[in-house]
């Protein structure tokens, strides 16, 4: 929450002088759940009345006397739609209209909208409660505009970080007595340019595939996915080219007083296996002279607060959830009031929050009574600070409050690790001792390594989330002596850069500055359900090096992040009130149509190539005999290009002709042998998978005689279930 300044509390004076002659306000929220805890927290007697009607609902409470109708957008009800028919390129002109009027599965959005219409026609003012975010204050001006149909500079604006109860009502009545334009132009502007862009790009690589092929495939892009897109292919590239380069390291076993003990080699890699075969038959069964032993002790400094990029990165650490999932997990609890909002670029916990309170609630959780108590009984309760800050929001933290229903495994696990960092915050740095021992053997140098933790500070209250990474010494000093137990040359080879995880694709976005920290978990996933990606570890289909290496020859703009990286900087501008949406949007409009203009002129060669890249979806080999349905094609082996899964299907699949598929096992190398099914006629195939070499037919599924082929996959997938938990 905001201090309250002298021109707030001039809006505040002025707010309670309304609130006292009005009769009806509405409370415009962005999700039921949000709107109940809001008209709980509002409502004087804390038990608001929801009414139903057809398909929505809203809350009425009184407080100070007035009537406050709170009601919930879901969401976004409006979106952008072209006001000129026809599926062709460019298109330009665009309006704000409700939502199932673009998206035709969004039925639930019709009659919240009659409702908030028809509640508007009663109400004296307005108030937005939805998030304070660019998104949210979009949602919340679109919402007033378009459905209450009443002016947005008559509007009151509650800005909070929680849903708790004294945070919302102190929202309340301190609300501005104006809206946050710079931040909803900010919103506006995204949306038209993301429009823009997705729309007609789209659109010019769909045409184009349709005009050289006759397919209609839908090949999309973005203002943001293009340059996604480029990182991803160049890293996999990267990777494809990388040429191993073999050498060998020392492995090294010493003896001292009957302990092992592991040695490092002076050289962690030598170069030539001749020099390692040289040095091995040089150590063995020697004995080596401790020449120094030096202790060091250190600290390390307790973890800063989360901001959504720092718990998105953790949770997939600890867990292995995508950032996507991360951020609803998160949601969920700021919605049931248990952390705060998570869409939050700041890694500060500034002096308004009143962490002491925190710290008391959470001392009646029994699973954090000890480690809060504990904080509370010192002398300075001051919590680390991070570097980036957020004009918006807080670094995000628990509330203390008790969850109100019971949370799901993945819901208490992101809530723990949140509550668990907030508690670190207030710990004593960790003091470790480091050991080095350096040992002298036959004219070559072994070194020996040791950690001990001397007094655990933070890392107690983080627990199962802190790296301790121990490792114990005897107490070794000058001269001792220690025998080479063992010692061999390890041959390895350098390897080629990671694949991309969805975590570290969202760094690298964040780095890059592609999207914002409330877009780039979604922008993450759009390349992989694109079809452009096979897995979690981003491995680029064939259709995705069909689009990159297509738009890198001919258009190239559309993979360059520096107009994505400029329209970031220009949206800041915009929330600043240093430069007008008007004029951005005009920008981007002329950069779209010069970029339009260079695909036109090679449409009919972009098309061809990507006609080529799309056809190497299908297998030409791996045949599987002729297909039962349609007589005239051939059964192939295909991979899907969205999900990566492989299953057999007809050759006149992919010019509409024919459905015929079958499922195939999605383990182990798959041949076809040229014998027939006894049991059903068709093709036999073998299927080699790890150490394991089993036949059966193409009809596998529904064939009378393989169903213990089923049987027996169920049952390793099971063993492997149960052996990964």
């Amino acid at each position: 929450m905001k201090e309250c300044t002298s021109t707030t509390l001039r809006y505040q004076i002025v707010w309670e002088e309304v609130s006292n002659r009005l009769s009806n306000i509405m409370v415009i929220s962005e999700k039921p759940t949000a709107a109940k805890k809001i008209a709980i927290a509002l409502d004087e007697k804390g038990a608001p009345q929801e009414i139903k009607k057809r398909g929505a609902s809203y809350f009425e409470c009184t407080r100070n006397g007035n009537t406050l109708l709170v009601v919930y957008a879901l969401g976004h009800l409006f979106e952008l739609k072209q006001t000129v028919k026809g599926w062709i390129y460019p298109r330009l002109e665009m309006e704000w209209v409700p939502k199932y009027e673009v998206e035709k599965k969004a039925t639930n959005v019709k009659p919240i909208i009659s409702l908030i219409r028809k509640l508007a026609k009663q109400a004296d003012e307005f108030v937005i409660a939805t998030d304070y975010d660019i998104e949210g204050s979009l949602i919340g001006y679109l919402t007033l505009l378009y459905a209450c149909e009443a002016d947005p500079n008559q509007a009151h604006r509650m800005i909070f970080s929680t849903l708790t109860v004294q945070d919302l009502q102190d929202s309340y009545e301190q609300a501005e007595s104006i809206l946050d334009f710079p931040m909803i132009d900010a919103g506006l502007v995204r949306h038209e340019i993301d429009w823009l862009y997705g729309i007609n790009l789209t659109r010019a690589l769909t045409l184009s595939v349709k005009n050289a092929a006759g397919w209609f495939k839908i090949v999309s892009t973005g203002r943001v996915q293009g340059p996604v897109l480029a990182l991803v292919a160049e890293r996999d590239k990267e990777i494809n080219v990388f040429v191993p380069i073999p050498y060998w390291t020392i492995a090294t076993i010493g003896e001292f007083d009957n302990t092992d003990i592991v040695l490092e080699y002076q050289k962690q890699r030598v170069p030539v296996f001749a020099k390692a075969e040289n040095v091995v038959s040089v150590l063995r069964g020697k004995t080596g002279k401790v020449e120094n032993a030096k202790r060091t002790k250190m600290f390390q400094s307790p973890p800063i607060p989360f901001n959504l990029g720092g718990l998105q990165a953790e949770s997939y650490r600890h867990f292995g959830f995508k950032p996507s999932r991360t951020l609803i997990l998160a949601q969920s609890l700021y919605v049931e009031g248990l952390i705060s909002y998570p869409r939050t670029s700041s890694q500060q916990m500034p002096t308004s929050i009143d962490t002491k309170s925190i710290l008391k609630k959470l001392g009646e959780h029994r699973q954090y009574q000890k480690h809060a108590k504990q904080i509370l009984s010192g002398k300075k309760i001051i919590p680390v600070q991070g570097k980036k800050t957020d004009p918006a929001h807080p670094a995000i933290h628990p509330t203390g409050e008790k969850p109100s229903r019971k949370l799901t495994p993945s819901e208490n696990k992101v809530y723990d690790l949140v509550v668990r960092r907030f508690l670190s915050l207030f710990g004593t740095p960790t003091s470790k001792e480091s050991l080095r021992v350096d040992v002298e053997c036959e004219g070559h140098m072994l070194y020996a390594r040791g950690l001990r933790i001397l007094d655990q500070g933070w890392m107690e209250y983080y627990e199962k989330y802190a790296t301790l990474n121990e490792r114990i010494l005897p107490l070794l000093n000058e001269g001792d002596q220690i025998h080479i137990k063992q010692v061999s040359a390890e041959e390895k080879r350098t390897s080629p850069p990671n694949k991309y995880n969805p975590s570290s694709l969202l760094k690298v976005l964040e780095k890059e500055q592609l999207g914002t920290k409330a877009t780039r978990a979604r922008i993450v996933d759009s390349v992989r359900s694109r079809g452009y990606t096979l897995n979690d570890r981003y491995e680029m289909s064939t259709l995705g090096y069909a689009l990159f290496e297509t738009l890198q020859e001919y258009v190239p703009s559309m993979l360059s992040p520096d107009f994505t990286r400029r329209l970031e900087k220009e949206m800041e501008d915009i929330q600043e009130s240093t430069t007008k949406r008007e004029v951005v949007l005009a920008k981007a409009k002329e950069n779209l149509m010069v970029l339009l203009q260079s695909f036109q002129a090679q449409e009919s060669m972009i098309g061809e190539a990507l006609v080529a890249g799309l056809r190497r979806y299908w297998s030409e080999s791996e045949e599987l005999g002729s297909c039962p349905k349609c007589g005239d094609g051939v059964l192939r082996i295909i991979q899907s290009p969205k999900t990566g899964k492989r299953f057999v299907g007809c050759s006149n699949y992919k010019d509409g002709n024919c459905d015929q598929s079958f499922p195939l096992p999605q383990k182990g190398r798959i041949t076809p042998i040229d014998k027939m099914c006894s049991h059903c006629g068709y093709q036999l195939m073998k299927i080699v998978s790890g150490r394991r070499t089993w036949e059966t037919c193409v009809n596998w599924t529904k064939c009378p005689g393989r169903q213990d082929d089923i049987k027996a996959l169920e049952e390793r997938r099971t063993k492997g279930g149960k052996k990964s938990e």
